[in-house]
């Protein structure tokens, strides 16, 4: 079984961003794994598996909060962190995923002094890996985030990067896989969390991303990719 450890519903923005992310990540994860059953863990909402043994394959989304947070549901998530990494377990994380996976393993995350990254991005894959097929050397994907991973975990091979967020994706061994990118994210999600936060961004940053949105992406691509490393 999959187990989405859905971090998303902390988010107090007005409107339908929870409900909607809900049926996104879901969405993302039957592509990835359409014969698997999946499970939807709120675990912001104290909704959490009874042990690391429930599943087989875990995912962390994304979240409104910070992996700096001392919120007891996200310390709680970085002891179950520990737990599944102790047990090699396969952990895939998504942005908030990716951060609070490193920030429970020993590397640092922080709000990033460059601001926001929002829209559609390019990064480059530096050390291919034979679960990446169909091969990319370049990955385009939906953005949303203020925070970065400074600091990768100890034993972490760094996998890509571009020139905005240095640490984009990283893998520990066999068991662990992280991107900073959103590949659950529709368009009109991320073109309305982008509205949402309008004042909060840089006029620059805004205009940019809302002309990136029409730009071609490689979401089905990394579904495929996580679906080849849990294989391995």
């Amino acid at each position: 079984m999959i187990g989405i450890l859905n971090a998303y519903h902390f988010d107090p923005t007005p409107g339908s961003f929870q409900e909607d992310y809900g049926h996104l990540i879901m969405g993302f994860a039957k592509k990835a794994f359409p014969d698997k059953p999946i499970h939807n863990y709120e675990i912001a909402f104290g909704k959490w598996p009874a042990d690391v043994n429930e599943c087989d394959v875990w995912i962390i989304t994304g979240s409104a909060k910070a992996a700096y947070d001392n919120d007891p549901w996200i310390t709680q998530l970085k002891k179950f962190i520990v737990e599944l990494h102790g047990n090699k377990k396969k952990l895939i994380g998504i942005c908030f995923g990716h951060q609070v996976i490193a920030a429970a393993l020993g590397g640092e995350v922080i709000k990033s002094p460059k601001g926001w990254g929002v829209g559609v991005k390019n990064f480059k894959i530096l050390k291919p890996q034979p679960w990446m097929t169909p091969a990319l050397s370049q990955v385009r994907l939906l953005f949303s985030h203020q925070d970065q991973v400074i600091r990768m975990p100890k034993d972490a091979e760094l996998i890509a990067q571009d020139q905005f967020c240095e640490f984009q994706m990283y893998q520990i061994g066999k068991h662990i896989l992280t991107m900073q990118g959103h590949p659950e994210f529709s368009v009109k999600f991320a073109r309305e969390r982008l509205i949402s936060r309008k004042e909060k961004v840089a006029p620059e940053t805004y205009e940019t991303a809302m002309n990136s949105f029409d730009n071609p992406k490689d979401d089905q691509i990394l579904a495929q990719w996580i679906q080849n490393f849990v294989s391995i």
